[in-house]
């Protein structure tokens, strides 16, 4: 009885065992057709341009930097002409400003010296006048019978009479200078912003410069030309389609009834279809998000119409693939220690 309990039980222990160690075969058996694509660049730019001169043909190979075409934008010299003469239109006006207030500024501290020096002139007089009152009296003092005192007090009224008036009658002209002085530092700051603001679309402009020339960003092969020297270009509209030397992407299309079988992130082997010896490691990228009809070109029966799944692959750019060519992608067979992997699956360990 003990014999038939543990057979019950080891019979559906192996025929789960066996199916995890198929579906890993099985899994790793999917191999189907693909395309290497070239990485595409669309070459514009955003104004509107003239071509006034084409170096290169289209299938042409150039290497990283080369100069590919020149073009013309015409509204760019009016616009940087507009800005510098904007900036030195403010520039002027900054100056006439400060100089103005300059002006100003000395004509109160002109003033101001003139009024002082007017009023300190009367009250040194006015000092002068009651020394030389002291010293009469003094001498008078001396004379037999002549004892009296001097009396200063008229003086001292007109002393602080003037005073006072020098006081009133520069405070306001030290209030204007002070004001005339912080107004010729503070003048120059909103001419000075606008005209830094100026400066950088000009400098953002000298640097659209730089793109009328433009180069290959790699080495590569040159795609279609878009246009034809003289020819007006609109804003965003393709110049020139460039493509790098080797492909770096396998678009292919996976079988529907293979679509739960790879995954992202998943590592094929890519072999190129004319030539065995071609091959490489690649890894999925993305996979759509719908069923589409297989290309002709990739199907095993190109004359029965298949369904499947697009996915896309990276693979390396130092391949030997050309562009188009059409390359079979394979999942490696089952390792050791992917079959070990699958029997710990299977029978985890128990503590």
């Amino acid at each position: 009885m003990r014999r038939i309990n543990l057979l019950f039980i080891f019979i559906p222990v192996l025929f789960f065992t066996l199916f995890i160690i198929y579906r890993g075969l099985n899994r790793n058996s999917a191999n189907f057709f693909g395309v290497a694509e070239n990485q595409e660049t669309q070459i514009n730019l955003d104004h509107a341009v003239t071509v006034q001169k084409i170096n290169v043909s289209e299938g042409q190979f150039v290497t990283k930097g080369a100069l590919l075409m020149e073009v013309n934008w015409s509204a760019l010299a009016f616009k940087l002409s507009s800005l510098s003469h904007d900036v030195s239109e403010l520039t002027a006006r900054d100056r006439l400003s400060q100089i103005e207030i300059r002006n100003n500024l000395n004509k109160y501290i002109a003033l101001r010296a003139e009024k002082a020096e007017d009023i300190q002139a009367r009250i040194r007089l006015m000092e002068s006048e009651n020394l030389l009152n002291q010293q009469l009296f003094e001498n008078l003092k001396s004379l037999p019978g002549n004892e009296s005192k001097p009396s200063s007090s008229v003086y001292e009224t007109r002393l602080q009479s003037l005073r006072q008036e020098l006081r009133l009658s520069l405070e306001p002209i030290d209030i204007e200078i002070a004001h005339l002085q912080q107004e010729l530092k503070l003048s120059h700051i909103p001419a000075q912003t606008e005209i830094g603001k100026l400066k950088n679309e000009i400098e953002l402009y000298e640097k659209e410069k730089d793109h009328l020339l433009i180069y290959a960003p790699s080495d590569g092969l040159v795609g279609s030309l878009h246009c034809r020297i003289g020819e007006n270009i609109p804003e965003f509209n393709a110049l020139i389609s460039f493509y790098e030397q080797s492909p770096n992407t396998v678009i292919a299309y996976l079988h529907e009834s293979l679509s739960l079988e790879i995954k992202v992130g998943d590592s094929l082997r890519v072999t190129s279809t004319l030539h065995p010896d071609e091959t490489c490691m690649g890894k999925v990228s993305g996979l759509g998000h719908r069923i589409v009809e297989i290309p002709e070109r990739l199907r095993k029966i190109p004359e029965i119409k298949t369904y499947g799944r697009e996915v896309l692959i990276q693979i390396p750019s130092t391949n030997h693939f050309l562009q188009k060519e059409k390359v079979i992608l394979q999942r490696l067979p089952v390792s050791a220690f992917s079959f070990l992997s699958l029997l710990e699956r299977a029978f985890p360990k128990t503590s």
